[in-house]
């Protein structure tokens, strides 16, 4: 597995980075159960609450921004644990187009505004947990938005649709999602792409004038969305936020991106000056698979990943995905997904209620955060 810890721990926020757009967490907290309680019979005369629903906003805008459960519900209706499930950079900065990477400032802000909201007591014991990332996580979203032609956007998605035979699934005409099994979503992880213009003209019935600015940064860019799930977390030791102090956001995006048949979706054909880097054996197999060939028909399953491997490092064709370069591509997608191609935070947002940076959460502390 790729080092993904951090080799230079000072952040430049100027420069474009991965953020984090969905955490689900649930951390310490001794309160008495907020939704509607579920209970079990014990015998024909009683009953125990075993479980509690979703606590949701009745507000429309913010229906799919957050929900709050209680978990670990006891005899009396308590609770021990608050798990809560959200989009910080909305709640923190009334949007998520772009956002930052510090889990541990995102998750305590998230408990500190949702307690404060319902009016939940907390304990210094327990606030403290928060501070210090003993919290569990169960899925997170990292997010990058890459520049990239407005007009190129939905080719970019029909091509990685056909570069994926199996496991799939086209949520929209400009959304592409990656991960799927036969039955339900990994549990892993998964890998969308989509056109964040199209969500946000959904969502965003006026533009003031920082929507504007964001708007236009969306329609020069296409999104890319990995979500790490229970087992994917757990798998790289990741199931806490203290775990995250010294994870390198980036890098942990591109390595599990490099699992899918995203870059490699649309490719430049090689040039005969180029394929001359190849041994006859390299440039048979290039030659084989571009005239649709599958290589596995020809070749052991071993020597197949070496060609592959080969060519990959020699020319930068992957030849994993079912489609074929282009003569004249569009666009060369592993130009346009890589770390200097991530559109940064503007300079006009910092200082700004649509940028929350991170360490905030710890610099507004003696407050509530209910931004």
């Amino acid at each position: 597995m790729p080092n993904t810890m951090k080799t230079n721990p000072s952040n430049n926020l100027l420069a474009g980075h991965i953020h984090i757009d969905r955490i689900t967490v649930k951390g310490p907290l001794e309160h008495k159960a907020i939704g509607d309680l579920f209970y079990k019979a014990v015998d024909e005369y009683s009953v125990v609450p075993v479980g509690a629903s979703a606590f949701k906003p009745r507000s429309k805008r913010n229906l799919a921004d957050v929900y709050t459960r209680s978990k670990e519900i006891q005899n009396d209706g308590s609770a021990c644990m608050l798990e809560i499930d959200c989009c910080p950079p909305k709640l923190l900065q009334k949007h998520n187009f772009f956002g930052h990477a510090d889990m541990l400032d995102y998750t305590y802000a998230a408990f500190d505004q949702q307690t404060g909201k319902h009016g939940l007591i907390v304990t210094p014991d327990e606030r403290d947990q928060w501070r210090t990332g003993q919290v569990g996580l169960t899925e997170t979203h990292l997010t990058g938005n890459f520049g990239c032609p407005s007009s190129a956007k939905l080719p970019i998605i029909d091509a990685i649709d056909k570069n994926n035979r199996v496991g799939k699934h086209r949520d929209s005409e400009s959304c592409i999602s990656l991960g799927h099994t036969e039955k339900r979503r990994s549990v892993y992880h998964g890998a969308t792409v989509y056109d964040k213009a199209v969500v946000l003209a959904g969502e965003w019935k006026g533009l003031g004038t920082y929507q504007a600015k964001i708007m236009e940064m969306a329609d020069g860019s296409i999104r890319v969305e990995i979500k790490l799930f229970s087992q994917g977390l757990k798998q790289r030791g990741l199931g806490y936020v203290m775990c995250w102090a010294e994870v390198d956001v980036d890098a942990l995006f591109f390595e599990i991106l490099g699992k899918y048949n995203i870059r490699n979706a649309i490719q430049p054909l090689l040039t005969e000056d180029e394929q001359a880097v190849l041994s006859r054996a390299e440039r048979r197999a290039y030659l084989l698979w571009l005239n649709g060939e599958s290589l596995s028909d020809h070749f052991s399953r071993t020597t197949v990943w070496k060609y592959n491997g080969s060519i990959l490092e020699k020319t930068g064709i992957d030849m994993n995905g079912e489609r074929r370069p282009d003569k004249l591509p569009l666009v060369d997608l592993a130009e346009i997904l890589t770390p200097g191609n991530i559109v940064p935070v503007p300079a006009w947002a910092f200082g700004t209620s649509y940028y929350w940076p991170p360490g905030a959460a710890f610099a507004n502390e003696k407050g509530r955060l209910d931004r």
